[in-house]
């Protein structure tokens, strides 16, 4: 499968510090699309389906307990917040940052469980979360 990812700079290295908003992930759709007022740069990325976990099936004790942390709840809703069976948004205390944050988490989860990416929802549909760090190499840029 190809997916495809825009920046608005040219993609040499990918930072893994925790202080990244996405840590090492990002993120990529089966159609180009572009959310920078300025001209982007398209990547492309062959990923094999087998390889995509889907938000429902994520499950990580160590994860859920981030996620937890990262909301201030228990780990029984932090478990469904993580699978997307109830919605970060629906808690008081959540934000934009945050809600990225779980973005980070669940691309983490999907690499902890030993998968490349995990669909999931954003704002433009279906979006690939794919942990990139030492994985530079494997983008393409489309002409």
């Amino acid at each position: 499968m190809k997916v495809f990812h825009t920046s608005p700079d040219v993609i040499t290295k990918i930072d893994n510090s925790p202080l990244r908003t996405f840590a090492d992930c990002l993120f990529f759709s089966d159609d180009v699309y572009q959310m920078a007022a300025c001209e982007t740069i398209t990547y492309s990325l062959e990923i094999d389906e087998d390889m995509i976990i889907r938000t429902w099936q994520l499950d990580d004790a160590e994860i859920i307990s981030e996620v937890a942390e990262l909301f201030q709840c228990d780990l029984e809703l932090a478990e469904s917040i993580l699978d997307a069976s109830e919605s970060e948004w629906d808690l008081e205390n959540c934000d934009g940052e945050k809600s990225w944050a779980l973005q980070a988490l669940r691309g983490k989860c999907a690499k902890k469980m030993g998968y490349e990416a995990c669909e999931d929802e954003d704002e433009q549909g279906t979006v690939y979360i794919i942990p990139m760090f030492n994985r530079e190499s494997d983008l393409k840029i489309e002409a």
